[in-house]
């Protein structure tokens, strides 16, 4: 039992803390920092500083650090001494101890743990302290983080098929960022497991362009509906020009029999006006669709310029100057092309986790 739990608390890792989620966060590692309630006097009252510097390491080592997670950095710091140097006119406290970190899992399995000796000196015992823990480098602990890691990996390896298993459920289930999100969680470091889940996620990507589009089909079908009835309403009442006006909002769409409808009434609405009032209302009917349709292409010309903005900020300068030989071009293209996909599926995965920060129950495990 106490196995399954741990494999819980691995699958899980990625998404019990978010509130710091960014894309560039999705295929790694999520390594919390949490502080015991059984940690040191000291280690309470510079849990700031110790999580700052150990957010920075994590992030050193490959990891993504957000928030207290299934698995975290405890930190530990000791004081064993605390002596005082005379200094001039101030005197210097000399704090000596030890900083102890250990990476563990919400079930207490460790996967890693270092020690490593502080000292700090400053004219407050306070400040010693603080400069103590500030002194320690990246390097003195970097082991822990290497180790650590190599042990989630191959837990990510082994149990990489629930994964899918639970991606598929979610497709099932018509929640398709849910499903992209499960596949985007395995991390990067596996690369040919992480190359399967991209291409999976990336079919179910597809179907869920459709189901978008199906979607949008449908409420487009139900606005038509709102029209038609109202226009029906108003020639009911004898308004053919009201009619008319209302039947500008219809959108041709694929609903065959909803498209005849809509004919039907324009005719049922011009045949109860004069010619000369149907030809004004046609001039009037072109200007607004005119007007429409010019705000639309203003709005998506302004997002693709947006977007080619973006894209240029992030293109190699060499590729815009026409540097390099086309078939290398081609690769840069190609390149690009890939790197907008891989951000296409990382924006549902980051978004979907931001917005379901304390959802973990919707995950489903089964082994």
């Amino acid at each position: 039992m106490k196995k399954y739990l741990i494999i819980i608390a691995l699958l899980l890792t990625s998404l019990s803390a978010v509130y710091a989620q960014t894309v560039d966060d999705i295929g790694k590692i999520a390594l919390g920092v949490k502080i015991e309630d059984s940690s040191s006097e000291e280690t309470r009252a510079f849990s700031n500083v110790l999580e700052d510097k150990l957010v920075k390491f994590a992030s050193q080592s490959g990891y993504s650090s957000f928030g207290s997670g299934n698995f975290n950095i405890s930190p530990n710091v000791v004081i064993n001494s605390i002596d005082i140097a005379e200094g001039g006119m101030k005197n210097v406290y000399v704090a000596c101890g030890d900083l102890y970190l250990t990476i563990i899992d919400a079930n207490g399995t460790v996967f890693s743990s270092i020690s490593f000796p502080l000292k700090g000196y400053a004219t407050k015992e306070e400040l010693a302290i603080k400069n103590a823990i500030l002194n320690v480098n990246y390097e003195n602990v970097s082991r822990a983080f290497d180790v650590a890691k190599e042990k989630i990996l191959s837990y990510y390896e082994v149990h990489g098929d629930t994964y899918f298993a639970n991606a598929d459920a979610s497709v099932a289930s018509g929640n398709y960022d849910e499903a992209i999100t499960w596949l985007m969680m395995i991390p990067d470091e596996l690369t040919l497991l992480h190359g399967k889940a991209m291409e999976k996620a990336q079919i179910v990507y597809n179907q869920r362009d459709e189901a978008i589009r199906q979607q949008i089909l449908e409420e487009q079908c139900e606005a038509n509906n709102e029209v038609l009835t109202t226009a029906n309403s108003l020639l009911a009442m004898h308004k053919p020009q009201e009619a008319l006006k209302t039947l500008w909002n219809y959108q041709q769409g694929e609903n065959a029999d909803q498209n005849q409808r809509y004919a039907s009434l324009v005719r049922k609405a011009e045949q109860q006006v004069s010619a000369q009032e149907r030809d004004a209302m046609r001039k009037e009917e072109r200007e607004y669709q005119d007007n429409r349709r010019r705000e639309e292409r203003a709005w998506i010309e302004k997002e693709k310029d947006a977007q080619h903005r973006r894209n240029m900020e992030k293109a190699d300068v060499a590729y815009r100057n026409n540097k390099l030989a086309a078939a290398e071009r081609v690769a840069h293209h190609q390149l690009s092309n890939e790197r907008q996909r891989v951000n296409a599926l990382k924006n549902v995965a980051c978004e979907y986790l931001r917005n379901n920060p304390n959802r973990v129950d919707y995950f489903r495990i089964s082994f």
